[in-house]
Order: structure tokens, then C-alpha cells, then sequence
């Protein structure tokens, strides 16, 4: 049983998850693994707790033995700052909203995706989006599935708004 679902809901809405989408409704999508890019390699920090604990603790101790001027001032690396829309030491996140620079974010996942995978394109082409919205009394309507796929009895037992 998946988690959170009761057998009766699994008969009732069994998840559209399949090998080879149909259309059916026990076969709805599919997908295949397209590789993987690891935020650390994106942002540049190679380990986290040395980028925000051991970088301040190295500062204030270096600034402790003389190493820098008293005046300097140690800071907690962040990798993004709400209140000035950039982080500390860290520079990929900066201008969170800007336009220009979350296409530069992109492009960047992307260039990084084909290095890690070069067997594959650097992006893939944006599948059909069949849902727009819901319609005013939809959940009432009368079903009628015609051209589909084979039919089968799951229409028959699908769960109706009052069930959810």
C-alpha cells in the first residue's frame, strides 16, 4: 500500500505512474531518470559547514592571533540574504527575481547537466500541459470518455469530490 492511502482509495484513484504512458487512468505519465546536478557544484560550495561555521570561526580566530586587523569585521557566509537579495560569499542566488539572471541560473543547471551527462541534449523539448484549470461543476458531470483507451471498470468506481 503507498503511503497515506487507504486499499479503497488505491482501487478508487490508483496512481497514474506506468512504463509507458496510455492515457489509461492507472497509466497516465511516465518518465526516465535525465541525470542529475548537485546544488554544491552550482553554487560552489564544496562543503557547507566549512562555508558558514568553520569560514567564521577560522576568521575570528585569525583575527584573535593578529592574523587581521582589528577592525575586521568576520561575518556567517549565507548562500542567499533576503533583506539585500544576495548572499555572503556566495553569488548564485543573487538578483533571486531578476529575469536576466535566473536565465543565467538556467543556463548554468543546463551546461552542467550535459557535462555530468553528455550522452544526453543540455535540454529537453517541454511536454504538452493538458490541464489548464478546473471548470465550474466539473466534479458533476457526467462522465463520458469516448476515442480513449480501452475501457475498463476504474470509471465506474472513481471517487467523487464528497470522497477526497
Amino acid at each position: 500500500m503507498s503511503r497515506g492511502k487507504t486499499k479503497a482509495c488505491l482501487e478508487k484513484m490508483p496512481g497514474g505512474h506506468c512504463d509507458k504512458a496510455t492515457g489509461a487512468p492507472d497509466c497516465t505519465y511516465s518518465y526516465e531518470d535525465a541525470g542529475e546536478v548537485h546544488l554544491d557544484e552550482l553554487t560552489g560550495i564544496d562543503d557547507y559547514d566549512e562555508f558558514w561555521e568553520g569560514s567564521f570561526t577560522k576568521c575570528a580566530r585569525d583575527k584573535a592571533q593578529g592574523k587581521l586587523s582589528s577592525d575586521h569585521v568576520c561575518l556567517h557566509q549565507k548562500e542567499f540574504d533576503l533583506e539585500t537579495d544576495k548572499g555572503v560569499g556566495c553569488s548564485f542566488w543573487d538578483g533571486k527575481k531578476d529575469i536576466d539572471k535566473c536565465t543565467e541560473r538556467m543556463d548554468k543547471v543546463r551546461k552542467l547537466f550535459k557535462k555530468n551527462d553528455p550522452g544526453n541534449p543540455e535540454s529537453l523539448t517541454e511536454p504538452a500541459c493538458e490541464f489548464d484549470m478546473y471548470y465550474d461543476g466539473e466534479f458533476k458531470w457526467e462522465v463520458n470518455h469516448t476515442g480513449g483507451p480501452d475501457p475498463n471498470d476504474w470509471w465506474a468506481n472513481k471517487m467523487s469530490p464528497d470522497d477526497m
